[in-house]
């Protein structure tokens, strides 16, 4: 599998798992209410949309539930059910909020933990419901059976035209964002990729914001590429461009935020992820399960020393402490990504093959190497087979949710009855005084949570297309609590960020695990549980706002005004 392959299966659950965080930052970091029960709301999205398009129970395949509405023209549809999930949730989660929501903080969380584990139990007994403790499976996301896409028909062009125009946005909008104050001449740039829509930004109404003009210029984008498909077959040229447009932005992103920084902390950082890289090297180079284990941890202890000594006698590294541990990270995977997967071609004298692999992990819009498809030939590189799969265009569709809801989140917490709820959080006496009751907010607060909470539900149900109830332990709550505090309570971005250390985490381990026995492996799998706590136990010591900090309280007069 490429790494462009891992890289997109990575943001799938960090879209997912990012929008169940925001729920519970709405809950928490924005209201003050604590929710060890966030799981069953997510329990609650993913069955309800899985029923939804379910076709009516039929006895012959091993599976019961209570009822199947895929054959039901428009209420069976991912539309519907993602809907429904979304509303069934928020309704549930404000019935549990009216009698617990004046309980104190500690108690709240405690009762609503109850609550989740009651929802998951009745799941796992009840059989009638949704096929008790056996999986219930038996459906397939949206518009599967079209990939992968084909070029010569109109449907092809326009799905593709529809992966473009959300990558581009993005790109754009985030290249709108980076231009900005930045001492790079990107104005041309941003002219150039925005068909000159960026001319909208003299506006002072909606259309000119920078979204609209990002969105706009997606759906130039998405256009004339659907046509160009329609019209030549560019698709390999396509490719290319997006996928080195959306490159271009990450170099500018990078040099954004780090462009600033000295030699030394350049050097540190790319000593640590090197440093990284080597102590890892014992795992696939090694034999002896023993050996690779003691030589591995002997090396990330020395690494971790270090780094140690050095933030601790070294006064200029203790400013920049975690700046060079971010550099480091992205040295770090910038060689896994790039020069990592060359090294078997390369050691086979395959130069054609590395070229291959390379070129693959560059064009990350498109999957090479499938049996269905069209046959390109790429001098100097070999023979390629692209096709557009349905990953990608699932990644797309996620995260043109997550960028909504995040941008959606982001205009109510800056409104009015977001600082109504940051003053819930603070003070409820100055709420009061001011003619505001706390309960409505905070019922209020717990629907709009836990309706994110069963929207990502459905969009897991929609991604695993199969759903059990072990799925929904207490621990998702807990993942989703750190995921909040690494980011930075009360921080939208914040949760964006943690569900990427948090699942980059989850993906590292699991790629080092293969380089073990299958015994072996189960235990360490398991054993990243007692990392990921001792994790949250850091962040909460070390880093109790967030890596990227919490949001700052409200004042009576911003609440009145």
């Amino acid at each position: 599998m490429a790494a462009s392959d891992v890289v997109i299966s990575f943001m799938l659950l960090v879209s997912i798992y990012g929008i169940l965080s925001l729920g519970l930052n709405i809950k928490y970091g924005h209201t003050g209410l604590l929710d060890f029960g966030h799981v069953g709301f997510y329990l609650i999205g993913a069955y309800t949309a899985a029923l939804f398009v379910l076709g009516p129970d039929d006895p012959t395949d091993f599976t019961t539930y209570v009822v199947g509405l895929g054959d039901v023209p428009v209420i069976g549809t991912w539309a519907v059910a993602i809907l429904a999930a979304t509303l069934l949730a928020g309704l549930i989660g404000g019935l549990v909020a009216l009698p617990t929501i004046r309980l104190r903080e500690d108690y709240l969380a405690i009762t609503v933990l109850g609550v989740s584990v009651i929802f998951q139990r009745v799941v796992q007994s009840e059989t009638w419901l949704a096929n008790g403790p056996d999986a219930l499976r038996g459906y397939s996301p949206p518009l599967q059976g079209l990939f992968p896409l084909a070029m010569d028909t109109l449907v092809g062009p326009a799905m593709f035209g529809l992966i473009v125009a959300v990558v581009w946005a993005i790109a754009t909008g985030a290249l709108g964002q980076l231009r900005d104050g930045s001492r790079w001449p990107l104005d041309r740039v941003y002219a150039l990729t925005t068909f000159s829509l960026s001319r909208l930004r003299r506006r002072t109404d909606a259309l000119g914001s920078q979204s609209s003009v990002a969105a706009g210029a997606g759906a130039v984008a998405g256009v004339v590429v659907a046509v160009a498909l329609a019209a030549f077959d560019p698709l390999l040229a396509v490719g290319v461009l997006v996928s080195l447009y959306t490159w271009f932005v990450a170099l500018i992103a990078v040099a954004h935020r780090y462009g600033d920084l000295g030699r030394r902390e350049w050097g540190v950082g790319v000593g640590l992820g090197t440093g990284l890289l080597v102590a890892l090297l014992p795992l696939p180079v090694l034999d002896a399960v023993s050996l690779k284990i003691a030589v591995t941890l002997g090396l990330l202890a020395v690494l971790v020393a270090a780094y140690y000594y050095g933030v601790t006698r070294v006064a200029w590294m203790a400013d920049v402490k975690l700046t060079v541990v971010a550099v480091g990270s992205l040295w770090f995977v910038s060689l896994w990504y790039f020069l990592l997967p060359l090294l078997g071609p390369l050691g086979q004298g395959d130069v054609s093959g590395a070229l291959n692999v390379l070129f693959q992990n560059v064009v990350w819009v498109l999957q090479f190497g499938g049996d269905v498809g069209i046959d390109y030939y790429v001098a100097g590189i070999g023979t390629l087979t692209t096709k557009v799969d349905y990953s990608r265009f699932q990644l797309a569709g996620f995260v043109l949710f997550l960028a909504g809801l995040y941008y959606v989140l982001e205009l109510t917490v800056q409104s009015p009855f977001g600082r109504v709820l940051r003053a819930v959080r603070n003070d409820e006496t100055v709420v009061q005084s001011l003619g505001k009751d706390p309960f409505v907010y905070k019922v209020q607060s717990m629907v709009i949570g836990s309706a994110l909470g069963g929207f990502a539900g459905a969009l897991w149900a929609m991604y695993a297309q199969g759903l059990t109830f072990t799925t929904f332990a207490p621990r998702v709550t807990f993942i989703a609590l750190l995921i909040m505090f690494v980011g930075g309570a009360g921080n939208n971005k914040g949760m964006l960020l943690g569900a990427g250390i948090f699942w980059a985490f989850q993906q590292a381990t699991t790629q080092l695990a293969a380089y073990f026995p299958p015994a072996i492996r189960v235990n360490i799998q398991a054993f990243r549980l007692v990392v990921v706590g001792v994790l949250f136990l850091l962040v909460l010591y070390y880093v109790p706002e967030g890596l990227l900090g919490g949001t700052t309280g409200s004042t009576g007069e911003e609440v009145d005004g």
